[in-house]
């Protein structure tokens, strides 16, 4: 065991001697940040590094080997067989001299090389005569350290078979490290993509508790709406009058009713139309108490569709319900409502079109003078509703009325 005198960091007098300063690589500020980004400095031993400082005493026969990195000032060892110290000062370290080499550097008696005879590591403890070293080069031809090996006295038979044995264990520590540092890398990117990902669950979160608690007001506030339309109902005399109030208050409750499906849906986003007009067909006929001689038939798929399309969509649907229960079937007349919802393809639309047919079997609609059908209040606003979501309207007289719209989001 080599144990040399530990050297603090500051430059000392060389005991009178000129000292002859390494020279720096080119790249020295290249080679420094790859040093600091690989982040070996001042690590704990590890059991890779000093497995291969055993080994390469052993396979070259000499008391020392070192792992050692050089940073600003120090020559700093990752691993040391058979030295004690944990570094040196840089302007010592016979490795500032290997990093400028592109291959194996050899000092067979350091007494006789005018770049180490005077160095305080030959003259003094621990007495370096021998020295072979190899330089540790990152993917990017960075040097910052050197594996090497050393021995107290000169050695002259360090030939082309040991410096293949010390290129092959420099290759194996360079494999090591570059494993150590993908990892290190793999490591803080799945730390950071958590992290991103935590900060996204919480942004999502935050968002759909804004979307819910929007819908939830929206829906109190048409709810409160509706109130004060009864209220205003209540005073009023004229029959008709009191109608139109009606069937505003039902416009309010169809917008209300959508807004408590997004508030209470998993997708905030987006309204399951077919379960938005299953519930409305329930609640018309309750609103209007025809179950005794109406029934409504409905076949829809299951299609989605966004607050801006499923609100006309849904007024539509209640403007032509209400009107067929209302007024297809008058008297003791039975009939039938026929809702079918479906996605038809289309050769313009890559996801098709939507059709929503709504018809009845009922007395149709009134005509006026040359056939044309007359514009009431109820046809003026499915027809205004569907140019709000670029839908087509057609409308059937062949048994009672049908209405057709056809949209694509």
């Amino acid at each position: 065991m080599i144990h040399p005198p530990c050297t603090d960091r500051k430059r000392p007098e060389t005991d009178g001697f000129p000292a002859i300063i390494p020279p720096l690589p080119l790249n020295e500020p290249e080679r420094l940040e790859s040093l600091r980004r690989y982040a070996l400095l001042d690590t704990p031993p590890e059991a890779a590094y000093d497995r291969m400082t055993r080994l390469a005493a052993r396979m070259l026969g000499t008391p020392v080997s070192l792992i050692s990195l050089l940073d600003e000032s120090r020559q700093w060892f990752k691993s040391r067989h058979g030295f004690d110290t944990p570094w040196t000062r840089r302007d010592l370290a016979f490795c500032s001299y290997t990093i400028l080499q592109d291959d194996v550097m050899v000092v067979s008696d350091a007494l006789e090389d005018e770049r180490f005879a005077r160095n305080a590591l030959v003259t003094d403890d621990p007495g370096i005569r021998f020295y072979a070293g190899v330089p540790l080069r990152t993917s990017g031809d960075l040097a910052f350290g050197s594996l090497c090996v050393i021995d107290q006295v000169p050695r002259h038979d360090f030939g082309d078979e040991e410096k293949a044995i010390l290129r092959d264990l420099a290759a194996m520590v360079m494999h090591e490290i570059e494993a150590r540092h993908a990892a290190d890398v793999a490591a803080r990117e799945i730390e950071e993509r958590r992290k991103a990902e935590h900060a996204l669950a919480a942004a999502l979160e935050e968002k759909e508790t804004l979307l819910r608690e929007i819908h939830h007001r929206v829906k109190n506030n048409l709810q409160s709406l509706w109130g004060l339309l009864q209220i205003e109902k209540s005073k009023l005399a004229d029959g008709h009058a009191r109608e139109r109030m009606d069937a505003v208050s039902q416009r309010i409750n169809v917008m209300g009713s959508i807004h408590q499906q997004l508030y209470t849906s998993p997708n905030l986003a987006r309204i399951d139309l077919a379960a938005h007009l299953e519930e409305l067909c329930r609640g018309l006929m309750d609103l209007h108490d025809r179950h005794d001689r109406v029934r409504i038939l409905i076949e829809a798929d299951p299609l989605e569709c966004t607050l801006d399309t499923a609100i006309p969509v849904g007024l539509i649907a209640n403007e032509a319900i209400s009107n067929c229960l209302k007024h297809a079937f008058p008297g003791e007349r039975d009939g039938t409502v026929r809702v079918r919802l479906r996605r038809l393809p289309d050769a313009a639309h890559p996801d098709g079109l939507t059709e929503l047919l709504l018809a009845d079997d009922g007395i149709g609609m009134p005509r006026a003078a040359g056939g044309e059908e007359e514009r009431g209040i109820g046809m003026t606003l499915i027809r205004a509703l569907a140019t709000q979501i670029g839908a087509g309207v057609s409308v059937e007289h062949d048994s009672g009325l049908a209405i057709r719209i056809r949209f694509a989001e």
